[in-house]
């Protein structure tokens, strides 16, 4: 495994972290793999590469961007629950059709 070292003209993203695959926008407008972030400062990165690399249509003007890890960097309820206690206070019959939730991963 090798590693290359990007150098920026503009600061990077502060979202950027270890960890997340950077890939750029190849000649041919296709999406192309770089590999996993190892470092970085205000004015370059450096990434790992390996047999899934494909740096043939890397430029100085290639535009970059990246990809975090749905596993790691999901958020969600984890551990956490809810209580509802529910009341009618009318003095006539009253029926509950239905108690629903909606939860989801927001982070994919």
């Amino acid at each position: 495994m090798s590693q290359i070292t990007l150098n920026l003209t503009a600061h990077n993203n502060t979202s950027l972290q270890q960890g997340d695959v950077v890939y750029y926008l190849g000649t041919d407008s296709n999406k192309k793999r770089i590999g996993p972030l190892t470092s970085k400062t205000p004015t370059t990165i450096t990434c790992d590469t390996d047999a899934n690399s494909d740096l043939t249509q890397l430029t100085a003007s290639s535009y970059l961007f990246f990809g975090k890890d749905n596993i790691v960097n999901s958020s969600g309820i984890i551990g956490y629950y809810a209580e509802v206690n529910l009341s009618n206070n009318s003095q006539q019959e009253a029926e509950l059709f239905a108690v629903n939730s909606e939860i989801f991963i927001s982070s994919n």
